[in-house]
C-alpha cells in the first residue's frame, strides 16, 4: 500500500461529515429516524458489516437538528458504567465527582438518569446514549457489571428525562440478552433491524462513490459503471448480500494501482483494466492484512504484528479497546518480543489504517479499524496461537469454577502450560490445590500405617496362636505315634503268644493222633486262638489237616 492513502474510507465507519459520499441508505435511514420516533429505548442489530455503525453516526444524525439532538457515542471500555458516567462527565461543565480508581461516581446512590438530568440542565437538549458494538459487554462484561448496567438502564427508561437510548450491536448475540430480561422486562420491545446491501445497490453505491464531486480531485474515472460491473465480477460466487468493506478495501487497492501507474503530476484514472485475473473481492481483506504484516515484521519480528493485533480480538472474533498497557501486559504474558517499541507499532497499524485511537475519558484506547477485519485476524491465527487461544478459554472456565481442583482437573490443564502460562490467579490455586492434595494423601498414609499397625498387631496375636497350635499338635501327633507304636507292638507280642501257644497245642493234637486218639477238645482251643491271629488262615488250615486225618481214621466218633 502506497504511503499516500486513498481517498475512499477504507475500513472506517461513515460520520456526520461524510453525508455527501454516503449513499444507498436513504430508505433504511428514514426508516430508523421513525422507529426512534416515540419510544425511550431502540435496538440496532444486523450482521457483522451490515454498516450499522454508518447507519446510526452518518445517516441518522443528519436527521437532527443540533435543538433536537445530543448524542452521545458510548463503548464498553474496561467497564462499561463507568463509561456511561466518563462521558457523560466529559461534556458536562460542572463535573461529576469520580473515583480515580474505579471511575464510577464517588456518591454511591449516583444512577445514569441523575447524570442525565444533569446534562440537561445545562444543555436544553434531548439527550441521545449510542451504545455501539454493544455485544462487547456481552462477550467480555463480567457478571456483576451486566447486572448493575440492566438494572440502571431499566431505572433511566423509565426515568421522565428527555434521553433515549439505542444499542447497537451484531445480531448473533441478541440471544445473550434474555438473562437479563428480568432486570430489564423491555429491552426486546423496540427493534430495528439492519440488513446487507444486495447486489444491484452495492453496483449503484459504487457509481455514485466513483463520480461524488468530493473524490475528483483525487482521481478521474474512464467509466464508472463498466467498472463498478468489473469490480462485482470479482465476488467469487456473485452472492447477492455484499460486505461494504471489501469494496471499500478494493477500492483502496484500485487506487494504489492507478497512482503507481501515473504518469507526472496526472490524477490517477480508475479503470477496469486495474483488475487483475485472480482479484477476489471477498479475499481482498485478507490479502491486504497478509500484506502490511509481513512488510511489518521485518521491523519488528515474526508473528509480532499478527500477535498484537490476536490481542485486540475477543474468543468471538469481535474486536476489543485495549490501552497500550493492556497490549502490552498481554504480549509478556504470551512472551512476544518486539523489536522494537510497541508504541511504535501501534502508531504504524494506526498509518495503515489497520487500527484506531479511541478516546474514552482521558485515557486512549486502541481497536481494531472493523469488525470483518477483527475477524479475519481470527482466521489467521497460526495453529500455535489457537492451541493458546484454546488454552486461555479453558483457563478463563476454571478461573470460574468454585473451590480447589482434583488431581485429574490440575493433570488436565498441565499440557497447555505449555502453549500458555497460567493466570497468577490460577497458579495460586492450583498451588492450593496441589498442596491440599498432598496433605490429604499424607493423612490417608497416617492412616493406612495405623491400621497396618494393629493388624500386626493381630497377626501378631494370630501368629503365636498358630505356632503353639502347631506344637501342640505335633506333640499330640507325635504321642499318637508312640501310642500307635506301643499298641502294634503289643499286638505284634500278642500274636506271637498266641502263635506260640497254637504251636504247642498243634504237637500236642499230633501227639493224640499218633496214639490213635482223637485231638478234638485241642482242636477246638487251637481253632478259638486262630481266630484272634492275623495268621489264622494258615492256622485254620493247620487245624482243618488234623481234623481230616482223626476223621479218615476213625478216631473221633
Amino acid at each position: 500500500m502506497s504511503k499516500t492513502h486513498s481517498p475512499f474510507k477504507f475500513l472506517d465507519s461513515y460520520q456526520q461529515s461524510d453525508a455527501d459520499v454516503f449513499f444507498g441508505r436513504e430508505k433504511e435511514t428514514q426508516d430508523l429516524y421513525n422507529a426512534l420516533s416515540g419510544v425511550k429505548h431502540l435496538m440496532v442489530y444486523g450482521p457483522s458489516g451490515s454498516g450499522k455503525t454508518s447507519l446510526v453516526e452518518c445517516g441518522l444524525r443528519n436527521q437532527f437538528s443540533d435543538a433536537d439532538w445530543y448524542a452521545i457515542t458510548i463503548r464498553k471500555g474496561a467497564d462499561i458504567n463507568a463509561s456511561v458516567f466518563a462521558s457523560i462527565n466529559n461534556v458536562l461543565l460542572e463535573k461529576i465527582e469520580l473515583d480515580i480508581d474505579t471511575r464510577m461516581p464517588v456518591d454511591p446512590n449516583m444512577e445514569f438518569g441523575q447524570a442525565i438530568e444533569q446534562l440537561f440542565a445545562e444543555r436544553y437538549q434531548p439527550v441521545y446514549l449510542l451504545f455501539d458494538q454493544f455485544e462487547e459487554l456481552l462477550i467480555s462484561g463480567n457478571a456483576e457489571e451486566k447486572k448493575k448496567f440492566f438494572t440502571l438502564l431499566n431505572k433511566l427508561i423509565r426515568n421522565k428525562v428527555p434521553c433515549r437510548v439505542m444499542l447497537i450491536m451484531r445480531e448473533e448475540f441478541i440471544g445473550h440478552l434474555s438473562e437479563f430480561e428480568p432486570l430489564c422486562p423491555s429491552i426486546f420491545q423496540h427493534r430495528f433491524r439492519v440488513e446487507k446491501m444486495g447486489r444491484k445497490n452495492v453496483e449503484e453505491v459504487i457509481c455514485h462513490i466513483l463520480e461524488a464531486p468530493k473524490y475528483q480531485t483525487f482521481f478521474t474515472v474512464a467509466d464508472s459503471h463498466k467498472l463498478a460491473e468489473s469490480i462485482l465480477s470479482k465476488l467469487p460466487d456473485k452472492r447477492k448480500e455484499i460486505e461494504l468493506a471489501h469494496v471499500q478495501v478494493f477500492l483502496g487497492e484500485l487506487w494504489d494501482r492507478a497512482q503507481a501507474g501515473k504518469k507526472n503530476n496526472q490524477l490517477p484514472v480508475l479503470n477496469d483494466g486495474l483488475i487483475h485475473d485472480d482479484d477476489n473481492l471477498e479475499a481482498v481483506l485478507e490479502s491486504f492484512l497478509k500484506k502490511q504484516i509481513v512488510e511489518l515484521e521485518g521491523s519488528y519480528g515474526e508473528r509480532v504484528p499478527l500477535e498484537l493485533l490476536a490481542a485486540m480480538i475477543s474468543e468471538r472474533f469481535t474486536k476489543l479497546q485495549l490501552s497500550e498497557l493492556d497490549i502490552k501486559a498481554d504480549l509478556e504474558h504470551k512472551k512476544v518480543v518486539s523489536k522494537k517499541p510497541i508504541a511504535e507499532l501501534l502508531k504504524e497499524l494506526e498509518q495503515r489504517r489497520i487500527i484506531r485511537t479511541i478516546k474514552v475519558g482521558d485515557e486512549t484506547q486502541y481497536e481494531i479499524s472493523h469488525d470483518v477485519l477483527a475477524l479475519v485476524v481470527g482466521q489467521n491465527l497460526t495453529e500455535e496461537m489457537k492451541m493458546r487461544e484454546k488454552a486461555g478459554d479453558i483457563y478463563k472456565v476454571y478461573q470460574e469454577r468454585k473451590g480447589l481442583f482434583t488431581q485429574d482437573d490440575i493433570d488436565y490443564l498441565r499440557p497447555f502450560q505449555q502453549s500458555l502460562s497460567y493466570p497468577p490467579d490460577l497458579q495460586a490455586r492450583i498451588d492450593g490445590s496441589i498442596a491440599a492434595i498432598k496433605q490429604q494423601q499424607e493423612q490417608e498414609q497416617a492412616k493406612t500405617r495405623k491400621r497396618l499397625r494393629t493388624l500386626y498387631s493381630l497377626l501378631g496375636a494370630a501368629s503365636i496362636a498358630l505356632v503353639v497350635a502347631v506344637i501342640l499338635g505335633f506333640i499330640a501327633y507325635r504321642a499318637s505315634v508312640a501310642t500307635k507304636s506301643a499298641l502294634d507292638e503289643m499286638v505284634k507280642a500278642q500274636a506271637e503268644k498266641s502263635k506260640t501257644e497254637f504251636n504247642s497245642l498243634e504237637s500236642r493234637a499230633n501227639i493224640i493222633l499218633s496214639a490213635n486218639g482223637c485231638p478234638e477238645a485241642i482242636t477246638h482251643i487251637m481253632d478259638s486262638i486262630s481266630k484272634k491271629n492275623p495268621d489264622s488262615t494258615n492256622m485254620r488250615l493247620r487245624i482243618k489237616a488234623i481234623n481230616d486225618t482223626a476223621q479218615i481214621k476213625g478216631y473221633c466218633k
